[in-house]
């Protein structure tokens, strides 16, 4: 739910997060700063607040306040609007992780997503990332001042005592005078929190924000909780603004397991997923550190046994790795499958084996295969223990010598020779299984009738002489041609509904009627006006967004009707 954003206030233009410094006579904002002042001190592009209802005299200048006194939660303030939204009496809430993360989805489900939101006293610079990664756009300085006044020294991974510091751990220009004092720890705290805040912002930019507060919320236990509470309790509404396709990460955390687009992927398997027709026999390798993982060492001498077994075409890889579960072969490009690092000790926590298991028998029960074959290393007891019928060719050492002579073997004694023609076919399976993961049921009717062409890892889905998608190695997924989006159109799947025109340029806010529930930011859509496919693109903003939004760029357009003369 993390943004970047233009708040304007007076013509004024400051990009979010950012910190709204207080600016009094004993604590003056920062030169040039963001300012949050009483609405009758208040200057230019300044956040005003509106006099306390126990105030001795209120002005004309309240009417314009940005903020109503209820916004700290004062019990006896009368709760009018505001211009932010925020969630009154947040410091106590936070420290009440239920009533906390209720919040948050409350205050970004509905009218108020899009409006800047204001998050007082508790903006510390540890907490930064995992507040903005909740939606917060803008955060005051209160904590940083009284941090200051009980000598409390910020850091981006928690609070020190100030006086027992004897080597200071930053080069701010406060740190670097050579003296301590109130002022040059009050000066500190505002460089850790600006410079927090910077990079937070970097990696929103980058989609990489739920690393550096997976990193972050170790500085406190409560920060943990929360961040797990978000995930576990309010995951439809992470998921719903999680792009389908991010950057690298690092998945070496606890809360990896429970990351949105980690939850996505093992849900999709489960809810969306079929197994190649033509794959009748499963075969269960390990995870590679490479990614793709089919241009490991390991994964090559794997398929090379496949090979040369000359069963290639009837057997279904699947890759058993934390913290994805399983990733079927035919979609190891698709995100995030090959874009997680994991640490790797040999040793599965409970729940990673917990999680693994469950797939398993999910795959095993649901995917109907006439033979299971174990080829696993450090996996091996943990998927073992769940698997009833099976043959285990690796002996517990899947890249060893006699373990793929075996496994070649085994594959030749139990299976029939494949013919040459079987190939062709199981391209088009293996496409099939990959557009269903991506569309639905949707999107395997884009493989009806159709054929694949080109080489691994870019591939076209022809129909009739008529290219319908391609499958390149920078996406990991189908991008949609006009005859692709006319396809998904008339099952009403992953549509963009707009007024009677043909785009000119990409897709703003403007002229959308609806958008299909299922969209995410990233995906490949169809924008249509009854029924009638007019453009297809990428998905830049959620189908909640493009309800509200009254301007911004909805769809990214990659190809458009052309324009009759």
């Amino acid at each position: 739910m993390a943004r970047i954003g233009s708040l304007e206030i007076d013509g004024n233009i400051v990009r979010t997060p950012a910190i709204a410094f207080v600016n009094t006579e004993r604590y003056p904002a920062p030169h040039g700063a963001l300012r949050v002042t009483s609405s009758l001190r208040a200057g230019k592009g300044d956040i005003r607040i509106a006099a306390s209802e126990f105030s001795p005299s209120k002005s004309s200048a309240d009417n314009r306040a940005h903020l109503k006194p209820g916004y700290r939660g004062a019990p006896y303030a009368e709760q009018v609007p505001s211009d932010f939204a925020y969630i009154p009496n947040i410091a106590e809430s936070m420290l009440d992780s239920d009533r906390f993360v209720a919040n948050i989805a409350k205050m970004k489900t509905g009218e108020d997503l899009l409006r800047p939101s204001y998050c007082s006293v508790v903006g510390t610079p540890s907490r930064l990332a995992f507040l903005a990664y909740c939606g917060m756009d803008v955060f005051d300085s209160i904590p940083l001042i009284m941090s200051a006044e009980n000598g409390w020294y910020l850091t981006a991974t928690g609070a020190l005592v100030y006086d027992q510091i004897e080597e200071l751990p930053c080069s701010c220009p406060a740190c670097s005078k050579g003296r301590k004092g109130r002022d040059e720890l009050l000066q500190h705290n505002y460089h850790a929190a600006t410079d927090e805040l910077k990079l937070v912002r970097h990696s929103i930019s980058e989609g990489s924000l739920r690393g550096l507060v997976e990193a972050r919320v170790r500085a406190e236990p409560w920060l943990v909780q929360n961040l797990r509470l978000m995930d576990l309790d309010h995951y439809d509404l992470l998921e719903l603004h999680t792009p389908i396709k991010g950057p690298r990460f690092h998945a070496g955390s606890k809360e990896s397991l429970s990351r949105p687009d980690v939850v996505r992927w093992r849900r999709r398997l489960e809810e969306r997923y079929h197994r190649p027709k033509a794959a009748r026999v499963l075969l269960l390798i390990p995870c590679s550190a490479k990614k793709p993982y089919s241009l490991s060492r390991s994964h090559m001498r794997f398929r090379e046994a496949l090979w040369r077994s000359g069963r290639a075409p009837i057997v279904h890889e699947v890759i058993v790795t934390s913290p994805l579960g399983l990733v079927p072969r035919e979609l190891e490009m698709f995100y995030p499958a090959k874009d997680y690092d994991i640490p790797v000790t040999g040793h599965w926590d409970s729940d990673e084996r917990k999680m693994v298991e469950d797939m398993v028998g999910w795959l095993v029960s649901t995917q109907k295969y006439d033979l299971v074959i174990s080829h696993l290393g450090d996996e091996r007891e943990p998927v073992n223990s769940v698997l009833s019928d099976f043959i285990d060719t690796s002996g517990g050492n899947p890249g060893a010598r006699d373990s793929l002579d075996r496994l070649e073997k085994t594959l030749r004694e139990q299976l029939p020779e494949t013919k040459d023609r079987a190939k062709g076919q199981r391209d088009l399976d293996d496409m099939r299984s990959l557009c269903g993961y991506q569309f639905g049921e949707a999107g395997e009717k884009l493989c009806e009738g159709a054929r694949i062409a080109g080489r691994w890892p870019n591939l076209k889905i022809m129909n009739q002489g008529t290219q319908v998608g391609m499958v390149t190695a920078d996406r990991g997924m189908v991008s949609l041609t006009l005859d692709g989006g006319a396809i998904l159109a008339r099952s009403g799947a992953y549509c963009v509904e707009i007024e009677d025109f043909i785009p000119k340029g990409n897709l703003f806010v403007v002229g959308i009627e609806k958008a299909g529930p299922e969209i995410r930011i990233g995906d490949d859509v169809a924008i249509v006006h009854k029924g009638d496919t007019r453009a297809v693109g990428v998905a830049k903003m959620t189908p909640a967004e493009m309800a509200l939004a009254e301007r911004g760029e909805a769809v990214h357009i990659r190809h458009v009707l052309p324009v009759q003369p």
